[in-house]
């Protein structure tokens, strides 16, 4: 072996061979699963017992048609010139919903991870959602997977605590973790109910308005909501910031997912142009729960994409 790299042109040769079969074993290495602590959880089943349906009869006759919905960002800040959107399509609006579907006790939901819109899949999110005592918590765990992982290590982590009753979910408390090799960022916040003080881990706060939610408790809290409109509010709070989301109530389509073709009821913020904004689909066949989740970004272009891979829960 000594003998082949005494010349400087050998060894140049080795290096080379050496970078083309590394970069040939991470180009073809397949996509693999992240590992997680085993659930023992059932599916959740499509068929449902004892469960009302969570939408019903969406129609608008044309010539009682509603008047387009005001985007907030256009309210408050009366100097600017920006617009609304055009408002997505009418057909098949919930008008009205029947009883909020109830949540399971124990419920765990993987999505998929895809990056900008050629569908690069970059991770994994897991939701894990524990009911006990009247009280819920609520857990996010991103880490990136396959050829992503060998770029970026980090993991994001999101918790949501609080109590939950007749009107679904109220969080207490909100963090969110960041965490990177070698440095690690934690942003909190705490919703103070009694004293409607909203309060963040860098000393701020402000008035915590009635039926606050936060970053990952909402999009669980709307399939409680009477979706009777076009639009509803939701008061959301992240680490270090509150805001006031105004969400249209879209169509009911179907979605293709590695579950299958899922039938979804399709949600968005409303927003200004060149202003970023989320879309959400949540399962029509799985009680009103997130089955995709959209991040788009102030040119239009889509950023990434969480779709569902399985869904187990329990009811007891």
């Amino acid at each position: 072996m000594i003998a082949v790299l005494n010349t400087p042109a050998r060894r140049i040769t080795v290096a080379f061979a050496l970078s083309v079969l590394v970069h040939f074993v991470i180009l073809w290495l397949p996509y693999f699963q992240l590992p997680h602590t085993k659930v023992d959880l059932p599916p959740l089943s499509v068929r449902l017992e004892n469960l009302p349906k969570p939408v019903v009869q969406a129609s608008e006759k044309p010539d009682q048609a509603k008047p387009e919905p005001v985007d907030p960002l256009a309210k408050r800040d009366k100097g600017s010139s920006a617009k609304p959107v055009q408002a997505m399509a009418r057909m098949n609006r919930a008008e009205e919903t029947a009883e909020a579907p109830p949540f399971p006790k124990h419920l765990q939901l993987t999505f998929i991870v895809f990056k900008d819109a050629d569908g690069t899949r970059t991770g994994e999110i897991r939701h894990q959602l524990d009911i006990r005592g009247g009280r819920y918590t609520l857990k996010s765990e991103r880490q990136a997977a396959g050829l992503s992982s060998l770029r970026n290590s980090g993991r994001i982590i999101q918790t949501s605590n609080g109590k939950i009753g007749d009107h679904g979910l109220q969080p207490d408390t909100y963090q969110e973790q960041r965490i990177d090799p070698g440095d690690t960022q934690i942003f909190q916040a705490t919703l103070d109910w009694a004293a409607q003080k909203l309060r963040f881990s860098d000393g701020s706060e402000t008035p915590l308005p009635e039926d606050s939610q936060d970053d990952l408790s909402f999009m669980y809290q709307i399939s409680q909501l009477r979706m009777n409109g076009e639009y509803f509010i939701m008061p959301i709070v992240d680490g270090t910031q509150l805001r006031q989301d105004q969400i249209e109530i879209g169509a009911k389509e179907y979605i293709t997912t590695p579950m299958g073709k899922l039938h979804a009821l399709h949600l968005r913020k409303m927003h200004a142009d060149r202003e970023p904004y989320f879309e959400i689909w949540l399962g029509l066949e799985y009680r009103l729960l997130p089955v995709k989740f959209r991040q788009v970004d102030s040119s239009g272009k889509m950023t990434e994409e969480y779709v569902i891979s399985d869904i187990r829960a329990a009811d007891k």
